[in-house]
C-alpha cells in the first residue's frame, strides 16, 4: 500500500522521501573510509601485539609436588633468592658430587616461553664434569615471582641474572662462576656479564644484537615497518622498558678480558648470521665463534649444544678450573 500525502487543495499525492545531497554522501562515504582505515590500523597493531604475547608467555609448570629433576637421580635443591625489585625467584641447584671450596658453579638462563626445566638436559654432563649447576625462572616464569608485564628482552632478565650470581657468591659461597644463555637469555648473561665481574666465563647461543634489530628481521612482508616500530613502542610501554637497554651489541666488548664462546646455527632463521658477527666484532679479547652448519634457531639449542657439551665444558675448564 503506498503512502499518501494531502496537498494544499485537499488532493492526495504520493509521499516523496528526500533524496540525500552529493555533502551527505560524501559525509558517510569519508565515515566509512575513516572507519576502515581505523578498524584496518587496529588491526594491524593488534595482532603483532597478540603474536608478540603469545610468543613470550611462559609456559605452564608442574604442580610443586612434581619435579622433573628427580628423573635425573641427582641430589638438589629447590632454591629462592630475591629480585632486585624485591619479587622472588625459584630454581634448582644440584651440587657437584666431590665439592671443594674451590669448586665453579655453572648457571642456565632459558630462552622466551621456557622456563628452568629447558636446562635439565645439560645437568648430567656438567654434573659429570664437576660442576655445581644452578637452573632457575625468569621472573613470571615457572615458580619465579612475577609483576605480569612478561618478558623484557634481557633487560629484566638480565637482573635475575645478577640475582643468580648474587645467589651462588652470597649464598653458596662460590667463586668460579659460569653462564649458559640461550637466546634472549644468550642476550641477559652478555648484559648481565658486562656489568658483573663475578660471572667468569660466557656462553652465548643464538643471541641477537638488539631487540629493535631481531623484531625487524623478523617483520612479516605484509606488515608495514611504522605499525612494527609502534607495536613495539607500545610492548615498551606496556613492559617498562627501553629498547636502548636490549642492545648486547653495545654491551658485549665490557666482558673483557673473560672469555666468550658464540654459538650460532647457519640455518637460523630468527636471528640473522649477521648478529653474530656484529657481536663478534664487537666483543673483545678472548672470544670465538662456533658456526654449526645447518642447525636452526631451534635445533642449535636441543640438539648441536648438547652434542658439544664435552667441548662447552672444556671451555669452562680453561677459564674456571684454575
Amino acid at each position: 500500500m503506498q503512502a499518501t500525502s494531502i496537498d494544499a487543495v485537499g488532493n492526495r499525492a504520493p509521499c516523496r522521501g528526500r533524496v540525500p545531497g552529493r555533502r551527505a554522501v560524501f559525509s558517510r562515504i569519508l565515515k566509512m573510509l575513516i572507519a576502515t582505515l581505523a578498524s584496518g590500523a587496529l588491526l594491524l597493531t593488534a595482532a603483532p601485539m597478540l603474536a608478540e604475547m603469545w610468543a613470550t608467555r611462559p609456559p605452564a609448570f608442574p604442580r610443586q609436588d612434581v619435579n622433573p629433576l628427580t628423573e635425573l637421580d641427582l641430589p638438589f635443591e629447590d632454591v629462592a633468592f630475591p629480585a632486585v625489585d624485591g619479587l622472588t625467584l625459584r630454581g634448582w641447584f644440584i651440587p657437584a658430587e666431590s665439592a671443594t671450596p674451590d669448586t665453579p658453579a655453572i648457571f642456565y638462563a632459558h630462552g622466551s616461553g621456557r622456563d628452568q626445566r629447558s636446562g635439565l638436559s645439560l645437568v648430567p654432563a656438567l654434573h659429570r664434569a664437576g660442576y655445581h649447576v644452578l637452573l632457575f625462572s625468569y621472573r613470571g616464569f615457572g615458580q619465579s615471582e612475577g609483576n605480569g608485564r612478561g618478558l623484557t628482552y634481557g633487560v629484566g632478565e638480565s637482573q635475575d641474572v645478577d640475582s643468580a650470581v648474587c645467589f651462588l657468591r652470597e649464598e653458596k659461597g662460590i667463586q668460579g662462576v659460569g653462564a649458559i644463555g640461550y637466546s634472549v637469555g644468550a642476550v641477559s648473561v652478555i648484559l648481565s656479564a658486562a656489568r658483573n665481574s663475578d660471572v667468569g666465563a660466557v656462553v652465548a647461543v643464538a643471541p641477537f644484537t638488539c631487540v629493535s634489530d631481531v623484531w625487524i628481521a623478523n617483520r612479516p612482508a605484509f606488515l608495514p615497518g611504522f605499525i612494527l616500530d609502534w607495536t613495539l613502542r607500545l610492548v615498551e610501554w606496556r613492559k617498562g622498558f627501553s629498547r636502548s637497554d636490549a642492545c648486547a651489541v653495545d654491551e658485549i666488548g665490557h666482558i673483557a678480558p673473560r672469555p666468550l664462546l658464540l654459538i650460532q646455527g647457519t640455518h637460523d632463521g630468527h636471528v640473522p648470521l649477521s648478529h653474530t658477527h656484529q657481536l663478534l666484532a664487537a666483543a673483545g679479547q678472548p672470544s670465538t665463534l662456533w658456526l654449526i652448519e645447518g642447525e636452526t634457531h631451534d635445533s642449535i639449542r636441543t640438539h648441536a649444544l648438547e652434542a658439544r657439551l664435552p667441548d662447552v665444558v672444556t671451555f669452562f675448564d680453561a677459564a674456571l678450573q684454575h
